[in-house]
């Protein structure tokens, strides 16, 4: 290479740097119509056509690049991943087997790896990627920033994956924890983009499929999530971490049984997993068999007794008593040094619920309390910003027109909305019990799809003002087909994500023929269910009983509004009216969906289905009317809720 060609390559190199593609491309032709075999100019080209997804042309650049000069080990590499990549994986084996214990190298071996298990030797494969781990110059620091994770230190692990990306970008592992951080952060989108990125570079790594199950369950996406799940275990099927992925997507996805034996395999694969035993309780709750949940529970807490979901986890069944060894052990627990935040939380709730069911009142709303004061530290709810919107969304919907239901046969969402804890669980079982209805669980589409009117060019409530009936009626379209996952073929399913409430006016937009039905219930005994339920995620407003109030006025204020601009399309429905006239009630609900009655929704507690949230174990049961008035046992806790919601109607 001659001086002339070294600075031209040289700057086409720190041109790549800059990103400026297109002259570093000029360059590089410069430098090969000058000398067209040209070794690091073929390379370097050949790369950059690899970039932009031409595999054809970089194969024929690189191949002769490795002609040109044979011992050039990095330009048979990369040779070899445009071999890959173009789908001539035995090409690419010829270079790779006698180059990888020659070059030693990380990137050489994970490539090795990919291309074994796309030849059908997924086991030669795996080899080549723990060689690749063990040669990995940056494990240490990968390692580090995993510890980091796993401790809740986010900072420090994404600062140590960083650290490895600005030393080699296309790190696998890197890539993949922080899109772990960017999931943990809720921007499903950037962990999406980083893991596509990770797949191109290592397309059999089973990391990167579990990576996009979980952000595809995220977006409520559970056909592709269940199919990133199933290709991590058939990729990895001794690894227990995809076997409990894959339990994860089929418990969310509503496949109780499914899930429960990938759990199981999990557990075999590696004993000593409380968190998966966690699991495996939840979804025999699901299931509707209480034993078998509260014995996961039980193991779950003999691997960590510091384990404080799994304490919360039984007194969420409702009918769980806790010993006297159980309250000292929870007290225990909160005074020892190792028990997180998180944990510490829910013992405080746990403790809540045990006080509770000895009548002990203070000491029990003193847990709560704590419970909350502990969860609100970490996660506040901004509820101005919520009145904003809902003012925004009363606006922009006052003069909104009745959309007109359509005729002939068609699937219809009976949306049952309002506050947890109202009795949205009884409403659903109620219905799912009747012949033409069937029960699915809280689908998190219409909040999606309000996120992402928000983010487009007319913003949200805007949108509702500016687009067409069709526009409309295509993103119903979207919502039947996405949830089409979680139902059969009734004609009528139920969607019961409460906190869809402000958004009844997009749903009749996009739906015409949606039914709603508030669940309501009395101010106190809602507010106060609310608080002292230590729901995993999604209801913030719960942690502080001045937000909560503030938050129940905004329902009431929302839900009178609907009622106003689509008459007869809302129905209130209101427990205590359920536990008094309980066959009344169920004509009149279904009345109102367009249902005729049948006697299997009186009989509701015998209907065999899979059931997801905190009253799991109630609506089992028969109705019952100990809810109704409960929380005048805290009454002397709780004046300043009861003088904020003074007036407030059920």
């Amino acid at each position: 290479m001659t001086t002339a060609i070294k600075d031209l390559f040289a700057q086409a190199e720190a041109l790549l740097r800059q990103r400026d593609i297109d002259a570093a491309e000029k360059l590089l032709s410069d430098i090969l119509s000058e000398d067209p075999k040209e070794p690091n100019s073929l390379r370097l080209l050949g790369v950059i056509r690899l970039g932009q997804g031409r595999p054809e042309e970089a194969i024929s650049l690189l191949a002769d690049a490795v002609n040109a000069a044979p011992d050039f080990h990095r330009a048979n590499l990369d040779y070899a991943r445009a071999l890959f990549e173009g789908q001539q994986s035995q090409q690419a084996s010829h270079i790779l087997e006698p180059l990888c214990p020659v070059l030693h190298n990380a990137e050489a071996w994970q490539l090795l790896g990919n291309v074994r298990i796309e030849l059908g030797d997924p086991e030669q494969g795996r080899a080549a990627f723990r060689k690749a781990a063990e040669v990995d110059p940056l494990r240490t620091r990968i390692a580090q920033g995993v510890r980091s994770l796993s401790q809740g230190r986010g900072r420090d692990a994404e600062a140590a994956f960083r650290g490895v990306l600005k030393e080699n970008p296309d790190h696998v592992h890197a890539l993949i924890g922080l899109a772990t951080i960017a999931m943990d952060a809720g921007a499903v989108g950037d962990a999406t983009r980083l893991l596509k990125h990770g797949q191109r570079i290592s397309p059999h790594t089973d990391a990167l499929w579990r990576g996009l199950a979980r952000a595809h369950s995220e977006r409520a996406d559970y056909a592709a999530a269940k199919h990133a799940a199933e290709r991590a275990v058939a990729l990895a099927p001794g690894v227990a971490d995809c076997w409990t992925m894959l339990g994860t997507v089929l418990a969310s996805a509503l496949d109780p049984e499914a899930a429960r034996d990938a759990f199981r395999k999990s557990l075999e694969l590696k004993t000593d997993q409380p968190r998966v035993m966690l699991s495996l309780g939840h979804v025999e709750k699901t299931l509707g068999n209480p034993q078998a949940s509260e014995a996961a529970y039980s193991r779950a807490l003999s691997h960590n007794p510091l384990l404080g979901e799994a304490m919360w986890s039984k007194a969420d069944l409702k009918t769980y008593r806790f010993g006297d060894d159980e309250i000292q052990a929870m007290l225990a627990a909160l005074k020892h040094k190792d028990t997180t935040e998180q944990d510490r939380a829910a013992f405080h709730f746990a403790l809540g619920k045990a006080y509770e069911d000895r009548q002990a009142f203070q000491a029990s709303f003193e847990h709560y309390g704590q419970g909350n004061a502990i969860k609100a530290k970490h996660e506040q709810f901004p509820l101005d910003d919520f009145n904003t919107r809902g003012a925004d969304i009363r606006r922009a919907t006052e003069q909104m027109q009745p959309p007109a239901k359509p005729t002939g046969a068609v699937t219809v969402p009976i949306f049952i909305l309002g506050m947890p804890r109202a009795g949205s669980t009884l409403l659903e079982q109620i219905l799912a019990s009747h012949s033409a209805v069937e029960g699915t669980m809280e689908l998190p589409h219409i909040l999606n799809y309000s996120r992402e009117i928000d983010a487009g060019p007319h913003g949200y409530p805007g949108a509702l003002t500016v687009q067409s009936d069709d526009h409309w009626h295509a993103l119903g379209h979207r919502y039947l087909e996405e949830t089409r996952a979680f139902r059969g073929n009734k004609p009528f399913f139920i969607d019961k994500m409460p906190n869809n409430f402000p958004h009844i006016g997009l749903v009749a937009k996009m739906l015409p023929q949606a039914v709603f039905v508030d669940a309501r219930r009395d101010p106190m005994d809602c507010c106060f269910s609310v608080f002292k339920q230590n729901f995993a995620r999604g209801q913030t407003f719960s942690y502080d009983l001045d937000v909560l109030a503030g938050y129940y006025k905004s329902y009431i204020t929302m839900i009178e509004h609907w009622q106003r601009v689509l008459p007869q399309r809302v129905l209130s429905v209101r427990y205590e009216d359920v536990v008094a006239d309980l066959e009344g009630q169920v004509r009149r609900l279904l009345s109102h969906c367009g249902l005729e009655f049948e006697a299997a929704c009186i009989t509701f507690h015998q209907t065999k289905r899979a059931v997801r949230t905190a009253s799991a174990q109630q609506v089992r049961q028969p109705i019952y009317a100990s809810g109704v008035g409960h929380w005048r046992h805290y009454e002397p806790w709780l004046e300043p809720l009861k003088t904020a919601l003074a007036g407030l109607k059920a």
